[in-house]
């Protein structure tokens, strides 16, 4: 499909209609750990629906996270803090370190008030309990992007 310059447009076939962001705009680099394949299936897939953002990492390991976030800047992060090689507390202090710039979303099922104040303390942005607000993962994401312009 083109547009009425002649331009390709992307379109999404499973819903049959172009994307809401133009192909044009900036696609923000996400980094996902995350223990159980099958979620980091399901959020890669929600966050990537609008061509907004893309899963540039997905791990469910610290140590790969790590190594990660040494070489490379992502504009979102979005974390469990189970994994199946460390924990995604140690991701959060890499963060805290190295991407103060980054949006932090730790993802869940320890949804304890004391482990949010303290993924609060490490530089979480936000906290979704995994159970019952793993799909305001997208919208999180467009308004953190929307308030900084991008």
């Amino acid at each position: 499909m083109h547009d009425s310059n002649g331009s390709p447009v992307e379109v999404d076939v499973t819903i049959g209609r172009t994307p809401k962001r133009a192909a044009s705009a900036k696609v923000l680099q996400v980094l996902l750990t995350e223990e159980a394949p099958a979620i980091r299936e399901a959020v890669t897939e929600m966050i990537e629906r609008d061509g907004q953002a893309r899963v540039a990492f997905g791990t469910d390991s610290e140590a790969a996270a790590l190594r990660e976030l040494g070489a490379t800047h992502y504009d979102v992060a979005i974390v469990d803090l189970r994994l199946r090689e460390g924990s995604g507390f140690g991701v959060l202090r890499g963060l805290q370190r190295r991407h103060a710039d980054t949006l932090v979303i730790v993802l869940t099922n320890y949804a304890m008030p004391a482990v949010r104040e303290y993924c609060a303390a490490l530089g979480a942005t936000r906290f979704l309990d995994k159970s019952s607000e793993f799909d305001k993962v997208p919208a999180l994401i467009s308004d953190w992007a929307r308030r900084r312009g991008i």
